[in-house]
């Protein structure tokens, strides 16, 4: 079949690698350039973890990881970092708690950890007495652009066509086949169409009203102290995420200066079309304050800052669904902040879907 794939980050890369796998004539519109800066997919590092208080979201991670490591190793290069996965907060903390109640009932080791002992096994990190820390080995980090650029590589390798700088405007349902339009006027035929744009989803669909809300998000490198340095390699200290409050961190990744700290809540309003509002104090001043609280070996001094983008559903479930009364056009999402590691999977299950 001749299948297009619609915008190119996280979920459209893997979708169009598994077509062109699969055989069918693939071809892949990106409206920016291959591996842009614009929309979620982009940066060193996403979190990977088994670590979820509905057990669903553990389930979905058991299915994806076998994804992620079939592509590494088809692209034969370092594309998943494990480190473990470290849950911080008060001792009766609810999330922190059912975290603890989902890995039970799914089977899935772990084990507490107190103030005393959290420092001596990663002595970056810090609690207070009255907390404790959920650790979790089965878990680390995706090196994100790296694992959107091996999907479009690999899928190039399999015969797959990328067409960047290329803006669909117009989808056309006809008879014959469904009808592309790109912004410069030129129109192609396809059997079957995938629509993975993200925070353009709302807009190439207008008539769909979906419910989505795409937003602004922050995160920044910041300093270590250079006698430090070594305890906050990926081999001594996992990624981290504090229960309720939501910041989370990284290990110093290898490739950017620092370590990576950001915080997961919903922030302003974004047109995904229009200039991010560049970074300042009001967004570096929380992710400071955390530092303070849990990396006393980090300086407060900005090494670097970006913004990403949340499409945010309001269940902060992922849309896999085809178009109403249109079974040859599906929409694919990995929504709300904690898709990109279920990214694959959700394009895999789309592709079957889609190819049936």
């Amino acid at each position: 079949m001749r299948i297009a794939v619609v915008g190119l980050g996280a979920v459209g890369s893997a979708a169009l690698r598994f077509l062109a796998q699969q055989g069918h004539e693939a071809v892949g519109y990106e409206q920016f350039v291959r591996g842009h800066t614009r929309g979620s997919s982009h940066g060193e590092s996403r979190i990977y973890r088994l670590t979820y208080a509905d057990p669903h979201y553990t389930r979905l991670m058991r299915e994806a990881f076998p994804l992620w490591q079939a592509l590494q190793a088809e692209a034969s290069e370092e594309l998943i970092v494990p480190c473990g996965v470290l849950w911080l907060g008060d001792a009766n903390d609810p999330e922190l708690n059912a975290i603890a109640s989902a890995l039970q009932s799914e089977g899935v080791p772990y084990e507490w950890l107190d103030s005393a002992s959290l420092s001596e096994r990663f002595p970056a990190l810090r609690i207070e007495a009255r907390e404790r820390a959920l650790f979790q080995r089965e878990g680390g980090f995706l090196r994100a652009s790296a694992c959107v650029e091996a999907n479009l590589r690999l899928a190039e390798a399999h015969g797959a066509v990328i067409r960047e700088q290329t803006r669909v405007t117009r989808i056309d349902p006809q008879p014959s086949g469904v009808w592309l339009e790109t912004e410069s006027g030129e129109r192609e035929r396809y059997d079957r169409v995938l629509l993975t744009a993200g925070a353009w989803l709302p807009k190439l669909l207008p008539s769909l009203n979906l419910p989505l809300t795409v937003t602004r998000q922050t995160y920044a490198y910041f300093a270590v102290r250079p006698d430090a340095e070594p305890i906050f390699a990926p081999a001594q200290m996992p990624v981290w995420i504090e229960a309720t409050r939501h910041f989370y961190g990284f290990p110093c990744d290898g490739r950017q200066a620092g370590v990576k700290v950001a915080w997961h809540r919903l922030g302003e309003v974004q047109d995904p079309d229009a200039p991010a509002r560049p970074v300042d104090e009001a967004d570096l001043a929380p992710l400071r304050e955390c530092l303070a609280r849990r990396l006393p070996d980090v300086l407060p001094k900005a090494l670097s800052a970006a913004t990403c983008l949340y499409t945010n559903a309001p269940d902060e479930r992922f849309i896999l669904q085809p178009l109403p009364d249109e079974p040859r056009m599906w929409l694919v999402s990995a929504c709300s902040g904690h898709g990109f590691k279920f990214s694959i999977l959700n394009a895999w299950r789309a592709v079957q879907h889609l190819t049936a």
